[in-house]
Parts: C-alpha cells; structure tokens; sequence
C-alpha cells in the first residue's frame, strides 16, 4: 500500500525541483563568495533555535575540529553568533546573523520567484490544499527528524548497560 505513496512523492518532488530550482548565487550582499560548504552549514542553522557545534559536526558528518574551522570562517564573514550557554559555560550555541539569514535564504534550494510564477498557474483551493498536504508532509518530516536524532543517542545509553550485563 505505502509503496504506491512513496511513488508518487518520489514522482513529483523531481517536478517541482526541477520547475523551481535557483541557480546558486554562492556569494552575500557585498559580493564575497560563499563556498558549497559554507552555504551547508548555514542551511542547518536557525536565527532563533540554537545548535551546538557538536550537533551541527555530527549531523553533517565531518569532525568537531573540522566543523569548528568552517565556523569560526562563518562567524568571522559576520554570518554566525556564538553564545556561551548560561548554564554549562563549556557550551556554545550557535544562530544565524540577519547576514546568515540572508545568505541562507540567497542560497536557498527553491527559488522564490519561480513559486510564485508556478503558483499563479494552480486555481486557488488546489493551491491552498497542496500548501496544506505539503505543511503536512513537512510537520511529519520534522517529527521522523527528531526520531532520527534520538535513536543514536538512545543506542549509546543503552551501551554501557549492556556491558555491565556482560561483564
């Protein structure tokens, strides 16, 4: 049954990338290059929820050390904040700049403009129910998103129980 769903989303997502895909412009307001990288690890950023740097290292699947130089680049191009966390002075929280922001939002995958122009196509309720079943789509994502995020962290939890039982 879910084989049939998973055809059609697999159907339609290339259609709408490829309708509405941005060429990449990789550079901010003043003109300063942004590299593919960079431009990565601001899409994994937010202005208002705070992410660590060890968080962000081992989403994207680079080391600390590695990650911590990409950041200190972005932090330093104005485009990342770091705050001490207020409660483990150890921590660091990573934001987005209104700068990141905007470079985020000038790197974006979908380009604004050719959504608009594909939306004037659709008559208006098909419109509002497919902005609906995507809000859906994306809420479910988000929740299978924080699933995935817990998993590693439950199974190294769970590790050292299992040698004591071992042991």
């Amino acid at each position: 049954m879910l084989d049939s769903e998973v055809r059609r989303i697999l159907d339609a997502y290339p259609a709408i990338f490829l309708a509405c895909h941005r060429r990449h412009l990789r550079a901010d307001d003043a003109g300063n290059a942004v590299t593919e990288r960079q431009a990565s690890v601001l899409d994994h950023l937010d202005a208002t929820r705070p992410t660590t740097l060890s968080k962000l290292a081992e989403h994207m699947g680079v080391g600390s050390s590695s990650m911590s130089i990409l950041v200190a680049r972005l932090v330093r191009a104005g485009y990342i904040a770091q705050r001490r966390d207020s409660s483990d002075a150890r921590r660091v929280s990573l934001t987005l700049t209104p700068a990141g922001t905007r470079v985020k939002a000038d790197n974006s995958v979908l380009d604004p403009q050719l959504l608009r122009k594909m939306f004037a196509l659709m008559p208006a309720a098909e419109l509002e129910s497919a902005l609906r079943g995507l809000e859906s789509l994306a809420k479910y994502a988000r929740i299978q998103q924080r699933q995935r995020k817990r998993a590693p962290q439950q199974e190294r939890a769970l590790r050292p129980k299992e040698r004591r039982h071992v042991a």
